[in-house]
């Protein structure tokens, strides 16, 4: 998954900055050095970027889990307060 943000956005940043290049009418070899380092650092931010979005989905998955366990503790708590409630009603 970050292989493909990585190389994504490279690829984004070479063929912006290659198409604007030549459409300013700059000379092939300005442009190419141009497109090769902006496609190196469109893909560092990138990888930055998808790194950073994996683990906050990471963290919320994990934080989920904890509440979903504290939730099911609080219902069983509830569930036997309520028969002990009952019992002691019926008693």
């Amino acid at each position: 998954m970050i292989r493909l943000g990585t190389l994504t956005a490279g690829t984004m940043g070479f063929c912006t900055v290659a198409v604007l290049g030549l459409m300013m009418g700059k000379e092939w070899g300005q442009t190419l050095l141009a497109s090769i380092i902006t496609s190196l650092a469109f893909g560092l931010m990138g990888n930055w970027w998808m790194t950073l979005w994996l683990r906050s989905l990471m963290s919320a998955e994990a934080e989920r889990s904890k509440f979903e366990a504290i939730a099911a503790q609080n219902a069983a708590a509830a569930a036997a307060e309520r028969e002990a409630e009952q019992l002691k009603e019926a008693s």
